[in-house]
C-alpha cells in the first residue's frame, strides 16, 4: 500500500445495499413536508453546522461546501481507514433542504463506508430528531422521525444499534425551519 487513503462517496451505487429503498422511504416520509422545501445554501449550512458542532455530535469534523454547478446529487465524502477523518458535505443545487442536510449528516455520523445500511438508517433517524423534531420552540415532537421510522419498517429495513448517545432535546439549540 502506498499510504494514500481510499475515498468513498456515500452515493456510490456500486455495492450500496439499501440505497434505492432508503430513497423510497424518504419520499414516503418527507414528500410534501417542509423538510423538502428548498432553502438557501447558507440556511442548510447553518443547520449542518448547528448539529455537527453541537455537544451531542459524536461524528467526525464536517465541512460544508457548495457542489459544483450541474452536479445532480448531494454527497458526503470522506476517507476510509482513518478513524475520525473529516467528511465533506456538498449539497447540490435544487437539493438544499433540511431532509438532504439530515441525510448527508447521517452518512458522516454512521461513517461513509456504511452507505445506506442499518447503521446509516439509525444515524438518519437520530439526525432528523436533532435537527427538527426536538426543537423546543417548534414542538413537533417526533413527527418526522416517526414518519421515517415507519417507512423503514414498512420496507423491512432494519436499524443498527447506535454507537453514539440517543438524541437529546437539551443538547441542541433551536434551529429555525
Amino acid at each position: 500500500m502506498t499510504g494514500r487513503q481510499r475515498s468513498v462517496r456515500s452515493c456510490d451505487a456500486s455495492g450500496d445495499v439499501g440505497r434505492v429503498a432508503v430513497y423510497a422511504c424518504e419520499l414516503a416520509a418527507f414528500d410534501g413536508t417542509d423538510l423538502e422545501d428548498e432553502r438557501s445554501f447558507e440556511e442548510v449550512e447553518q443547520i449542518i453546522r448547528a448539529i455537527a458542532q453541537g455537544p451531542w455530535w459524536r461524528g467526525p469534523a464536517v465541512s460544508v461546501r457548495r457542489a459544483r454547478a450541474g452536479t445532480a446529487s448531494s454527497t458526503a465524502a470522506g476517507s476510509i481507514g482513518r478513524a475520525g477523518a473529516p467528511v465533506d458535505i456538498r449539497p447540490a443545487g435544487g437539493q438544499c433542504t433540511v431532509a438532504t442536510a439530515a441525510h448527508e449528516l447521517a452518512h458522516a455520523l454512521a461513517g461513509v463506508e456504511h452507505g445506506h445500511d442499518d447503521m446509516f438508517r439509525q444515524a438518519y433517524l437520530d439526525v432528523v430528531a436533532m435537527g427538527t423534531n426536538l426543537d423546543p420552540l417548534d414542538r413537533r415532537g417526533t413527527t418526522h422521525v416517526d414518519q421515517l421510522a415507519d417507512a423503514f419498517a414498512s420496507a423491512g429495513l432494519a436499524l443498527a444499534e447506535r454507537r453514539w448517545p440517543p438524541p437529546d432535546a437539551g443538547t441542541v439549540g433551536a434551529i429555525a425551519l
